[in-house]
């Protein structure tokens, strides 16, 4: 223990005044009386001549010393030291990812609590002229207290800090934590995570401190569930990656609409995953969902599992995309299998030296030519080699052999499960995408894949020929074809993004009759929307599970129902091996941390118990009159 200032010791001199005055003899007046009988005691103070008289025991007494022995520790400010991480003016940056769910922590139940208990050890060191930020770091972050010297504000705004199902976002988080130390002189940043972390993130003013939380890597994750419609009913995709050390055969339990159906047991190797598909679904399914069972290694039941976020998945299954394709080729034998295996899809193929039919077609398909004008529709163009179009034209440049793949939208559902790693392309025409494209695939050429929406329909177009590639021959090929005929064939009822991350917006097309559109979230919170021109964009997409859409009349009828899928699918959170280094603009930032020396004072609980000892003091000297006024007031 120590003290800040020692000089207050000196008020201890204070005593000696007080003890003087008890030990003076009281000063009497003489008064003459018929008798000294019922004076004894007054004859024997008079006894004595000296001023002094025989300090005695004086309850008083003893609370005076109290009051002041308190008030001059609480003057010398006394403390203690305790081990801090920062102090000065700080951000702490709190993990609150899927991944900080994990059980594996010896000392509390989940990694978020022990973040939680790490950044409170970093508010308690606070000095009295630090002021600390808090960010909570989800899919949308969220500053639970801003600029703070007030430890008790941020102990609260700790407590009501939860974790989400979804992953971090950082980038934006790491904005938010710049602008509130820009300008600071003593500007410090305190990472509390498991590390998982993207690499390339900007750098932040001042010191950045990491402090990592986390147990093992321990997990069993699924990571992909979607179905299709089979020639024999729909049919089930499952993988499951295992992150542990140890060999796994988990029960996989798999329910159509809340009844379960089937169970299986599936062998995962430690490091690796494996994929099951399954064919007899019931064909009336809705909502499929897949759940780990158990989690044990072995007959004695050890646990091998410790984020049970990822151990359910769900899946909706829509029916197929169903309609008359024509096809404009002078012969594909690739295209014309991968388009003609799509279940409920009548395809029909034209030279192209022959004109368009009449009637209209779902969608039309131009491989490598095009002839005339684009038909009003949904359009997919592969290997296009002239510009076209009126209203909304298509540039077609020269050719490009810079085809190595630079860039892949991964996340977006029409490269679901599309592996384009091993692809390779000769050669691509330069075309130029229409304002408000998106570039799915981009070589350092130009883009070798994009989409677009256009008012006579929906537009796909692959800037290199087919022949031209390895892509036929890979199994990338039927999967982005079935992905991309399901988004260019018409829909009838809404439809949803297969892949729904939490946090992800999600578009909700209103029916033309509907007054408003309720949303009954997995915890059976609603929301409601207002259809309008523009489809609205439900964005509380922050907890997994199954999500209801109802479109609701003028009358408060149920016009439309349709349901979305929220999963987690993501190697960034199921991976849960906690890192020690993480990189902050060009700076490594290990875990190894140089603890400050800080302090830790408690005069004011002194201050607090010398008021209270006032207060004893207080009733102690009124004892008397006190209770004579309270044996008046009995009777």
């Amino acid at each position: 223990m120590g003290f800040l200032t020692p000089f207050a010791f000196t008020f201890a001199a204070l005593s000696l005044p007080i003890l003087i005055l008890y030990m003076l003899k009281l000063r009497r007046r003489d008064v003459l009386v018929s008798s000294t009988l019922l004076w004894q005691r007054l004859l024997r103070d008079r006894e004595a001549n000296a001023p002094w008289q025989r300090l005695r025991r004086n309850l008083l007494l003893f609370l005076q010393l109290a009051v002041l022995a308190l008030l001059m520790l609480a003057l010398a400010r006394p403390f203690v030291p305790t081990p801090v991480v920062v102090g000065g003016s700080v951000v702490v940056l709190l993990d609150a990812s899927a991944s900080m769910q994990a059980t594996d922590i010896a000392d509390g139940p989940t990694r978020f609590d022990a973040a939680v208990r790490a950044a409170r050890d970093v508010v308690a060191g606070l000095g009295p002229g630090d002021e600390a930020t808090i960010v909570s770091v989800g899919p949308q972050p969220q500053v639970l207290a801003s600029a703070s010297g007030d430890r008790a504000l941020l102990r609260r705004a700790l407590d009501g800090a939860v974790p989400s199902d979804g992953v971090a976002d950082w980038e934006a988080a790491f904005a938010l934590a710049s602008a509130s130390l820009t300008g600071s002189a003593d500007a410090k940043a305190v990472i509390i995570s498991d590390g998982a972390l993207p690499e390339a993130l900007p750098s932040l003013p001042g010191e950045v401190h990491f402090v990592s939380v986390g147990g093992g890597n321990a997990n069993l994750a699924i990571a992909a569930l979607a179905t299709r419609e089979g020639n024999a009913g729909p049919q089930a995709f499952l993988r499951l990656v295992n992150y542990g050390d140890t060999d796994a055969e988990p029960l996989v339990e798999f329910s159509a609409d809340g009844v379960l159906f089937d169970a299986r047991r599936l062998a995962v190797p430690a490091h690796g995953s494996a994929d099951l598909t399954l064919t007899d679904l019931p064909y009336d399914m809705r909502v499929l969902q897949a759940r780990l069972a158990d989690a044990s290694i072995d007959d004695a039941s050890s646990i091998y599992d410790a984020l049970p976020l990822d151990n359910v998945a769900w899946a909706v299954h829509a029916p197929p995309a169903s309609g008359r394709v024509l096809l404009v080729s002078e012969g594909n034998l690739f295209l014309e299998r991968a388009l003609g295996a799509l279940p409920s899809v009548e395809l029909v193929r034209l030279d192209p030296d022959q004109p368009l039919p009449t009637e209209p077609y779902a969608l039309y398909v131009y491989d490598r030519v095009v002839t005339g004008t684009l038909p009003a529709g949904n359009l997919w163009l592969i290997g296009p080699t002239s510009s076209v179009g009126d209203g909304f034209p298509i540039a077609v440049g020269g050719v490009f052999t810079s085809t190595a793949i630079t860039g892949v939208a991964a996340d977006d559902p029409l490269l679901r499960y599309v592996d384009l790693s091993n692809v390779h392309v000769l050669q691509a025409r330069e075309v130029e995408p229409p304002p408000g494209a998106r570039v799915l695939v981009q070589a350092r050429g130009g883009p070798l894949l994009f989409v677009a929406e256009r008012p006579e329909g929906r537009l796909a177009v692959l800037t290199f020929d087919l022949h031209d590639s390895d892509l036929p021959l890979q199994i990338a090929f039927p999967i982005l074809t079935a992905n991309l005929a399901d988004w260019l064939l018409p829909q009838g009822a809404a439809r949803f993004p297969a892949t729904v991350r939490p946090g992800d917006p999600v578009s909700i097309p209103s029916d033309p009759e509907a007054a408003r559109i309720a949303i009954v979230a997995p915890d059976g919170e609603r929301h409601a929307m207002t259809p309008g021109e523009q489809a609205p964009v439900f964005v509380a997409t922050d907890r997994l599970g199954v999500y209801r859409v109802e479109q609701v009349g003028q009358a408060g009828d149920v016009l439309q129902s349709a349901v979305f899928a929220v999963n987690l699918f993501g190697a960034a959170e199921s991976d849960i091996a906690p890192r020690e280094v993480v990189m902050v603009g060009r700076a490594e930032v290990t875990a190894e941390l140089e603890g400050e020396e800080g302090r830790r004072e408690f005069w004011p609980w002194l201050a607090g118990a010398a008021l209270g000892v006032v207060a004893v003091e207080w009733l102690a000297y009124h004892q008397g009159a006190l209770r004579a006024r309270w044996k008046r007031g009995m009777k």
